[in-house]
């Protein structure tokens, strides 16, 4: 079908979404049948922009535009590292053949502008202001971030940034070491004092006792402003108007990815104050990013929504805080950040529930980039699986009736 007709036919009444919503299929489908190089350069800022989407798991390149306008204005410094790092991944993806359903969506790209993004926040901190050294240490880490995606392609799922969380704890840590000697290790201790007079444990470094006082005072406009800010911090950016356009984003493409998402978000956001975490961290954001990542990716694209997949995230979402507070113990003696790891952590185990395609429980999610007319189809060949179990007799006769119509149609 000539791509004039899916549009005319895709603005019909029997289409109750506007095209540029979802995964807008329309746009890659017209952006692939050209061949000249201006549409070629049109095509790469297309792959990089559902990049950036994918980061949120918004495999629209709107969304993604809509996120890289947000970190212009709310971080200049982060959009330019992390668009210089996508295009080398993006690049290098290319160069290498990565499968070409990979590329056009976006999914050897996030990996590298997330390394961009996080290392520009990071790397002043644990370093010191960027030089040769750390710019090298960064482009390296680009080119290991794409082999590692395609070396994990047929292990665990694209979608889950272990790629980054490697290449990104090496990164810093091999950068604090060099900073700071080979002792780093000693140094990296927090140092732990028994105050006589009153016989509490304190730290020159963080507090690890939220106890009661962070409950008492909660500012529960803040708790909002932590939970919209949550979806920023998965940009290493701490922005409310960052947060609130990542949220329109994934919203643009999926609203249940949004709506798990945002309960996401809420769930850590109120974990952390039940377990007494330091009230500034979760104003920050910091407590509702990987549970939000978790929601977005179970519930939202990679389990096709029943009553056991929903269940599903949510015990997911909940193990998500509780692996963030456990690792807690480990990462804050070092004084690193925990990055995104109880998010992959939790994610991984998480996905092997729909190993089985034949699973009726967990049904294997949608692929990646489906037409309207495909996505229903597939949509139709799910639910009838999963009736199978309630009535087989009809579910054949389904499949006869269909098989016919297809002989018709040829």
């Amino acid at each position: 079908m000539a791509i004039t007709e899916r549009l005319k036919k895709s603005t019909g009444n029997d289409y109750s979404r506007p095209i540029f919503t979802g995964n807008f299929a329309v746009l890659q489908e017209f952006l692939l049948e050209k061949e000249s190089f201006f549409w070629s350069v049109l095509r790469l800022f297309e792959f990089l922009l559902r990049g950036f989407g994918q980061v949120a798991f918004a495999n629209n390149p709107l969304s993604g535009l809509l996120i890289v306008i947000s970190l212009a204005v709310s971080a200049p410094n982060a959009l330019i590292f992390s668009v210089i790092t996508g295009f080398l991944g993006l690049l290098l993806s290319v160069l290498i053949r990565d499968p070409q359903k990979d590329i056009i969506n976006g999914l050897t790209t996030f990996n590298p502008l997330l390394i961009g993004a996080v290392s520009c926040r990071l790397i002043p901190e644990f370093y010191g202001p960027f030089d040769a050294f750390s710019i090298l240490l960064t482009i390296l880490g680009t080119i290991f971030s794409v082999y590692l995606t395609r070396s994990l392609r047929n292990i665990m799922s694209l979608f889950i940034a272990w790629p980054f969380n490697l290449v990104e704890f090496a990164l810093v840590l091999v950068l604090y070491t060099q900073d700071n000697g080979l002792d780093a290790m000693e140094k990296l201790q927090p140092i732990i004092r028994m105050d006589n007079a009153t016989s509490d444990a304190t730290t020159s470094d963080v507090s690890f006792i939220g106890g009661n006082i962070t409950r008492d005072r909660i500012d529960w406009g803040m708790m909002f402003q932590g939970i919209v800010v949550s979806a920023s911090q998965v940009f290493a950016v701490e922005s409310v108007v960052t947060g609130a356009i990542v949220y329109l984003a994934v919203l643009l493409s999926s609203p249940r990815t949004a709506g798990f998402a945002f309960f996401g978000a809420l769930i850590g956001s109120l974990a952390g104050i039940t377990l007494g975490v330091p009230i500034n961290e979760i104003y920050s954001g910091l407590w509702g990013y990987n549970s939000l990542l978790t929601g977005s990716l179970l519930g939202g694209s990679h389990f096709l929504l029943n009553g056991q997949t929903a269940a599903a995230t949510v015990v997911a979402i909940i193990y998500t805080v509780i692996v963030q507070y456990s690792m807690l113990f480990f990462f804050r003696k070092l004084k690193f950040p925990i990055i995104s790891f109880p998010f992959i952590l939790v994610s991984s185990f998480f996905l092997r529930l729909r190993n089985n395609p034949e699973d009726k429980t967990f049904p294997q999610p949608l692929p990646i980039c489906l037409s309207k007319e495909q996505h229903e189809d597939y949509l139709a060949r799910q639910q009838m699986l999963i009736q199978q179990v309630n009535d087989p007799e009809e579910v054949k006769e389904n499949i006869k009736d269909e098989k016919n119509t297809s002989a018709l149609n040829i």
